[in-house]
C-alpha cells in the first residue's frame, strides 16, 4: 500500500487530479440521472471539472471558482449540483494537503459561502442538511487534507532525522578509525622511521646493499606516514579534506616502472610489459593499477619467496585495461610445498590471502567499484591474478 501514500505527494497532484476528472466524466457518461441534466448543468459540470484541472497549481483559486459556480448555478436555476459539489469537496481536500496559513482559511470560508448558496432554500426549512452538506463536503475533506500534509511533514522530519543519525554514526566510525590510525598505526610508522634514520646515521654502513636497504625502508615508510597522515585528515573532516589523488596518471607509468624496479631490489625476477599508454586512464583507474601491481608484487614476494620470478604485463585497449601478473614459484613456495605434502604453490597463496590478510580482497572491492573484474588462481607451480577494467573514463 505504499503507493497509495505516495499518489498524495506534490509531484503526482496532475495524476491525482486526473484520475478525479476521469472520475467525474464516467459519471456525466454513465449515470442515467447525470444523461438527463440540462444544458447548464452540463455546462457547470463540466466547467467545475475542467476549471479543477487548469487550476492545479492553486487550490485556493479552484475552491474560489467552484464555489462561485455553485452559487451563479443555483442562481440560473440549477438543481443537480452533483459533480460540481464533488469537484469542490476535493478542491478542499487539495487545498487542505497542499496549503497552510491564511490561505486554508480564506478557502474554508469561500467554500461554506458558495455551498450554503447553492442551497439556499435547504438553510431555510432543513437546516441539519445543509450542516451535514458542509461537513461532508467542505470543512471534512480540508480536515482530511489537513491531515494528510501533516502525516507527511512528520514523515520528511523522521527521515531527515534518521538521515542525521545515520550520518552521526558514520562520523562517530570515522572518526575512531582516525584516532586508531592516527594513535596506533601512525605511531608505529614513525618510531620504525625514525629508527631507521638513527640506524643509518649512527651504525657503521660497510656494505652499500645494507645501506640502501635501509634508505628504501626509510623511504617506503616515510610515504605510508604520509598517506596515513592524509587518510586521517579525511576521516577527520570528509568536506574540507579532499583526498588527493595518490598517483598522476600522467606519470602512471612511472610509479609503475618505480614498483618493478623495487620488487627487483629484493631479489624478484619481475619482467614488465607495461603500455606507455596507460598514462591515458582516468585517476581511479590509475590507482587500482598502482595498487594491483604493489600487491601483486608483494604476494609473489611473500608467497614464492624473494627469489621467484614473475611476468606483468598492463595492457590498454579500446575499451578496457588488462592486468595480468603471474609467478611460477620459488624457493618459499617449494618449502610449503614440501612441508604440506605436495601441494602446489597456488595453495600456499591461497592461504596466505584467504586465511591471514585481505589484500586480494580488498582488490577485488576496489576493481569491481569501478565496473571491472578481477580472478586470481594457481596456474601451474606459480600463481595468477588478471583483472579486467573498463576505460569508459580513459580519454
Amino acid at each position: 500500500m505504499l503507493w497509495v501514500g505516495r499518489l498524495f505527494e506534490e509531484r503526482l497532484t496532475a495524476l491525482r487530479l486526473s484520475i478525479v476528472s476521469l472520475t467525474g466524466v464516467a459519471y456525466l457518461a454513465m449515470v442515467p440521472e447525470a444523461r438527463t441534466q440540462s444544458g447548464l448543468e452540463w455546462i457547470l459540470a463540466v466547467g467545475a471539472l475542467v476549471f479543477g484541472f487548469v487550476g492545479i497549481w492553486s487550490p485556493l483559486a479552484v475552491v474560489g471558482g467552484i464555489s462561485a459556480g455553485l452559487g451563479v448555478g443555483h442562481l440560473l436555476g440549477v438543481e443537480n449540483d452533483a459533480v460540481p459539489a464533488v469537484a469542490l469537496a476535493w478542491a478542499m481536500f487539495e487545498l487542505g494537503a497542499r496549503r497552510f496559513g491564511w490561505q486554508v482559511w480564506c478557502g474554508l470560508i469561500v467554500g461554506i459561502a458558495g455551498t450554503m448558496l447553492s442551497d439556499y432554500a435547504g438553510v431555510r426549512e432543513v437546516a441539519l442538511t445543509v450542516i451535514y452538506r458542509l461537513a461532508a463536503g467542505v470543512a471534512g475533506p480540508l480536515l482530511l487534507g489537513l491531515h494528510v500534509r501533516t502525516l507527511g511533514e512528520l514523515n520528511r522530519q523522521a527521515a531527515d532525522r534518521a538521515q542525521q543519525e545515520a550520518a552521526r554514526v558514520r562520523a562517530e566510525e570515522r572518526t575512531t578509525i582516525a584516532r586508531e590510525l592516527h594513535d596506533l598505526v601512525a605511531h608505529h610508522v614513525a618510531s620504525i622511521v625514525l629508527r631507521v634514520a638513527v640506524a643509518r646515521n649512527v651504525l657503521p654502513l660497510d656494505d652499500p646493499r645494507v645501506r640502501q636497504v635501509l634508505d628504501d625502508v626509510h623511504a617506503t615508510g616515510s610515504g605510508a606516514l604520509a598517506d596515513l597522515r592524509r587518510l586521517v585528515a579525511v576521516l577527520r573532516d570528509p568536506g574540507s579534506a579532499q583526498p588527493s589523488p595518490v598517483v598522476d596518471p600522467t606519470s602512471l607509468p612511472v610509479a609503475l616502472a618505480s614498483v618493478v624496479e623495487r620488487s627487483q631490489q629484493l631479489g624478484l625476477t619481475v619482467q614488465a610489459d607495461i603500455d606507455p599508454e596507460i598514462s591515458q586512464v582516468d585517476a581511479r583507474t590509475a590507482l587500482a593499477m598502482l595498487r594491483l601491481t604493489q600487491e601483486g608484487l608483494a604476494n609473489v614476494a611473500k608467497h614464492a619467496g624473494t627469489n621467484a620470478k614473475a611476468q606483468l604485463s598492463i595492457r590498454l585497449s579500446e575499451d578496457r585495461v588488462e592486468f595480468d601478473l603471474r609467478d611460477f614459484g620459488g624457493a618459499a613456495a617449494a618449502a610449503a610445498g614440501h612441508h604440506n605434502s605436495g601441494h602446489h604453490n597456488g595453495a600456499h597463496h591461497n592461504g596466505g590471502h584467504h586465511s591471514g590478510g585481505h589484500g586480494l580482497i580488498g582488490l577485488r572491492e576496489r576493481v569491481e567499484v569501478l565496473g571491472g573484474s578481477l580472478q586470481a588462481g594457481a596456474t601451474g607451480s606459480g600463481w595468477r591474478v588478471t583483472a579486467l577494467v573498463p576505460t569508459g573514463a580513459a580519454t
